[in-house]
């Protein structure tokens, strides 16, 4: 049977990778199929509200200038995140620098005309929607819980838990750490892992602060009991994200999480349980502003790390996975940059293989993206693990190396930041054994 080009797309996921893909092959394959219809199926009511700020590195911003996302930001004025130079390292034990993450270079200037940005996740995701339901061939879904799907010759199907169905020459799944269209789907037996680490999360006014914060725009202060990122979230410098990155006993999650439905007194208990739980790991301090925000009464929220282990498939005949779908990992400054990697990639390589069978596309997709994967991977994994509780000695170590960690590493650093991943070269489609799919192939090199 002559492979035919892919004309109505699913996508599963609505969160940064899914909204991005549906913008990305919109952009990559409308030249070719005119016809071109991309829906995207989520399974909240709502755009989702949680998961805090988020960085943005040079690579993602330059992605998100490609996809008009970036422009939407900018529009929403102090809500579309404050500028970031660099990531400021401090101990939170004595209150000196350790270093910084760079996103300028020698002379102040980003990298490829982009630095970094803290944004709020649901301020992202409203200009990435706004930018969706702009592109003509690009519909949202929301309310559309994915229970399992099939494959057949010429199509595959979902199924929600509603009991409506979604086709398609092509699905993608962009549903996130805990996928379910790879759990029961793709790999049913690759679900996600908790990496016994969390995110102990919250928002504060700056102006409720008597101390002057000791970062310019975003900071990350080590100790032996964890981490704290503090940074703004708003232009306007308005707001100061915390995110404390603490070790976190899966029996204990249960006891903190905040859920629908819950009465008052549950959710104060647990409330006031959290900022015990800060103030435990935290209280000896040396920073006035951290030492602030921990004793605050501020409204803490727990999200445990997953992880999804490396290895597993990625694809069927007709289904795909990317993002933290196929491949989460513990969360790091470039996690979203590799969400609009991914996206970018595939849909470039769909366009250039858009007359070969979509085996040989999401071949030529893992053998561009899986080695890249498994050393983020690899090097996320042990960077989260230097998060775990220490003794004093390990605690004093971790300082001492960090700031040799960030100098050695420096060169790399600058070398990513300048990724695009609009200028990778692409794995060229081999002529078919079979007749028609050579005749394909030399047609689309003649055009």
């Amino acid at each position: 049977m002559q492979p035919t080009r892919p004309q109505n797309i699913v996508i599963i996921g609505a969160g940064i990778a899914g909204i991005a893909c549906a913008l990305a092959i919109s952009r990559e394959l409308s030249p070719f199929v005119p016809d071109l219809k991309i829906t995207v199926y989520e399974r909240h009511d709502v755009l989702s509200t949680s998961g805090g700020a988020i960085n943005l590195t040079p690579v993602a911003q330059r992605h998100l200038a490609l996809l008009g996302v970036l422009d939407e930001l900018d529009r929403m004025g102090p809500e579309g995140g404050a500028d970031v130079d660099a990531i400021e390292l401090f101990s939170m034990r004595s209150g000196r620098t350790i270093g910084s993450i760079n996103f300028t270079d020698n002379q102040g200037k980003g990298f490829g005309g982009y630095k970094g940005r803290r944004v709020m996740r649901i301020a992202l995701s409203v200009a990435m929607l706004t930018v969706a339901e702009r592109t003509r061939n690009v519909e949202i879904v929301f309310g559309k819980k994915v229970i399992d799907g099939e494959e057949f010759e010429d199509r595959a199907v979902v199924r929600f838990k509603d009991g409506t169905v979604a086709e398609g020459d092509l699905i993608i799944g962009c549903d996130g750490v805990h996928s379910a269209v790879r759990t029961r789907f793709v790999d049913v037996d690759r679900p996600a892992e908790y990496t016994g680490l969390s995110f102990l999360q919250t928002t504060i006014d700056s102006d409720t602060l008597s101390s002057t914060p000791h970062f310019r725009a975003s900071s990350l202060n080590i100790s032996r009991h964890g981490s704290m990122l503090a940074s703004y979230c708003d232009r306007g410098c308005e707001q100061i994200f915390a995110a404390a990155i603490v070790q976190f006993n899966r029996e204990g999650l249960g006891r903190y999480r905040l859920e629908p439905g819950q009465d008052w007194a549950t959710q104060n208990r647990i409330r006031c349980a959290l900022r015990e739980e800060v103030r435990d790991r935290f209280r000896k301090c040396a920073i006035p502003c951290l030492k602030e925000i921990i004793e605050s009464k501020a409204d803490w929220m727990l999200y445990p790390v997953y992880q999804v282990p490396p290895g597993g498939r990625w694809y069927l005949n007709r289904v795909v996975l990317l993002g933290d779908a196929a491949h989460a990992m513990p969360p790091r400054d470039e996690s979203a940059a590799y969400a609009l990697d991914d996206a970018i990639l595939f849909s470039r390589i769909l366009a250039n293989y858009r007359s070969e069978p979509l085996t040989e596309v999401f071949d030529a997709y893992e053998t561009l993206r899986r080695d890249t994967i498994n050393h983020a991977f690899k090097e996320s994994r042990r960077m989260w693990e230097k998060n775990r509780d220490m003794g004093l000695l390990e605690g004093r170590l971790k300082e001492w190396m960090m700031t040799y960690h960030l100098k050695s590493n420096e060169n790399a650093r600058e070398a990513a930041w300048a990724f695009d991943a609009t200028k990778i070269s692409l794995p060229t489609p081999a002529p078919s054994e079979d007749l028609v799919s050579l005749n394909s192939f030399l047609r689309d090199r003649t055009l």
